[in-house]
């Protein structure tokens, strides 16, 4: 005991001085002491004598058969419910939507280099038949380049969405404080923080 009250000295009068390290071994102490206490009370005791029981009047009726274990036709087999749905996290959906938004722009900024290279390669082709190859490459991406800002687009609203869910549930968990009074008092004698 002396060891750990010296270690308690030790390891809490660095951090939060002598005072401290004093009060917070005398609540640990207590709290053992009371912790302790119905232990120490019932080991001294004998334990309750075990009740005889009495031999039964009638023998016990036999386990039901597979056959009576079945239903019957008239009677249905219990429903069970369908387990419940974890809850959802709107701050991780609000993160994963808002991921999503930047993919998508990652992938619009590469299909425009695709196009600016696809572009160039049409201007410089020397024969008709490489331009007309690249003039479908870039109809092509062009047709991707659309369909990714359609997509974009979804995405932004999404994030938008899942981002005001986000906020309105992180507000219902922490709802800001009221204030009692509608003014602060002023003048001389009112410290004011």
């Amino acid at each position: 005991m002396a060891k750990h009250r010296e270690l308690a000295q030790i390891v809490y009068a660095n951090t939060l001085g002598r005072t401290s390290a004093s009060k917070i071994w005398r609540t640990v102490v207590v709290a053992g002491a009371m912790l302790g206490a119905p232990l120490a009370a019932t080991a001294g005791d004998a334990p309750p004598p075990a009740k005889k029981e009495a031999p039964p009047a009638s023998k016990p009726a036999p386990p039901p058969t597979k056959e009576a274990a079945k239903p019957t036709d008239g009677a249905k087999a219990p429903v069970t419910a369908p387990p419940a749905d974890p809850p959802v996290d709107k701050a991780a959906t609000a993160k994963a939507a808002k991921e999503a938004v930047k993919a998508i722009e990652t992938e619009m900024k590469d299909l425009d280099k695709k196009i600016a290279a696809t572009t160039k390669e049409m201007k410089d082709a020397k024969d008709q038949a490489s331009r007309d190859m690249a003039n479908a490459k870039l109809t092509e991406q062009k047709k991707q380049k659309d369909e990714l800002k359609a997509k974009h687009t979804q995405a932004k609203a999404d994030s938008k969405k899942a981002d005001a869910e986000a906020k309105a549930e992180a507000k219902a968990k922490n709802p800001p404080r009221p204030r009692v009074q509608e003014t602060r008092p002023v003048g001389r004698g009112f410290i004011l923080s």
